[in-house]
């Protein structure tokens, strides 16, 4: 690359930012702010006015709250999971048998030790429950059969599903080295959009995003299933 070339280049990438030469952020405002930052108000009041104005304009094309709501905000999270791939099963209250006929296949599960007892009492094989000091090995999570958490928020406009290493949901490994997840989702845990997700949800704790089965595209743009986690989803939508 020629030094006219890498100049050029450089120039675009600096106009992109916003920036002068030198390190300077250019200001949209009339009134400059003060060189190197931004939204610096200056000595004077009408300095103050413009970075509050500009923060003013920034903030009114963000939306902290969807529009949908009741069955509707339910219907677009099904069509987000389907469309990642996610199996999506409905449940009225006691999702325990749609627990049992998804996971009755296997020979031992894992839950963590604060999901409802009730929600696998339907499952013929063992349980294993992962609980602090009494954790599960990398080995012994990858000869469970499936694993079945609960879920602190899901998303319906990005199809995604939060777990916050709370009880009901358990430490991130369960969910990452089994083949197969059951996740139950409360239809009152379904927001819209994801500034009303991260409002729930505790910025301390470890959260799990997911959105669909463990997949992979990096191999010649050829999807591969599990490679980073489960392999299947199921989403149980509860009601009640």
């Amino acid at each position: 690359m020629t030094d006219t070339a890498r100049e050029e280049i450089l120039a675009r990438i600096s106009e992109a930012l916003g920036r002068r030469g030198g390190g300077e952020y250019v200001s949209s405002s009339p009134k400059s702010a003060t060189p190197g930052r931004v939204g610096t108000a200056g000595s004077d009041s009408g300095g103050a006015a413009s970075a509050k104005d500009a923060a003013t304009a920034a903030d009114s094309g963000y939306h902290h709250e969807g529009a949908h709501t009741g069955e509707d905000l339910v219907e677009l999270l099904i069509d987000r999971l389907v469309d990642y791939k996610a199996n999506v099963h409905r449940a009225d209250g006691d999702p325990s048998a749609t627990i049992a006929e998804l996971i009755g296949d296997h020979s031992s599960v894992v839950v963590p030790r604060g999901l409802d007892e009730s929600w696998v009492e339907g499952f013929s094989g063992e349980v294993r429950v992962d609980a602090p000091g009494e954790e599960l090995t990398v080995d012994e999570l990858d000869g469970q059969g499936a694993v079945v958490t609960a879920s602190a928020v899901a998303i319906a406009q990005t199809g995604t599903i939060v777990l916050d290493s709370s009880p009901a949901c358990g430490r991130r490994a369960i969910t990452l080295v089994p083949d197969h997840h059951v996740c139950i989702v409360r239809v009152d845990d379904i927001v819209d959009i994801v500034p009303e997700g991260i409002a729930r949800l505790d910025a301390h704790a470890p959260l799990t995003f997911i959105s669909g089965p463990s997949a992979t595209s990096d191999i010649e743009l050829s999807r591969v299933e599990g490679v980073h986690g489960p392999r299947t989803l199921d989403v149980i939508i509860l009601n009640g």
